[in-house]
C-alpha cells in the first residue's frame, strides 16, 4: 500500500498486515507550534513558534490564518525552540498559527 497526506494529516499503511507510523505522523507526536503577538504602536507583529522535543531535528512549514501565504520555513534542533515572524505590520491581534513539520 501507501503513504497518502490527507488535509495536511499522515495516514498509516498497512504493511504485511501491520500498521506502520510514517516519519510525519512520529514527528507530529514530539512537538508544538503556537502564535504569539507583539504589539508595536498601532499595528502588530505575529510569530509562530515551534517547541521541538523529537530526539532529531526538524524541518518546519508554519503560517497563521492572517498570512497562509508564503508559509515560512524553520529548521528546529531537537530540544530547542525556534521562530518566526510572520506578519511585521498587522491590524490583527489574535492570529492561529497551523504548520507541519518532518524530520530532517
Amino acid at each position: 500500500m501507501k503513504h497518502f497526506i490527507v488535509a495536511g494529516f499522515s495516514v498509516s499503511v498497512l504493511v504485511g498486515g501491520a500498521a506502520v507510523l510514517s516519519s510525519d505522523a512520529a514527528a507530529r507526536s514530539c512537538y508544538s507550534f503556537w502564535a504569539e503577538v507583539d504589539g508595536a504602536g498601532s499595528y502588530y507583529r505575529h510569530f509562530v513558534y515551534v517547541e521541538n522535543d523529537c530526539e532529531e531535528w526538524l524541518q518546519c512549514t508554519v503560517w497563521t490564518d492572517v498570512n497562509p501565504q508564503p508559509p515560512k520555513m524553520l529548521s528546529v534542533a531537537p530540544g530547542a525552540t525556534e521562530y518566526t515572524e510572520t506578519n511585521g505590520h498587522s491590524e490583527y491581534d489574535d492570529p492561529r498559527a497551523f504548520g507541519n513539520c518532518h524530520f530532517k
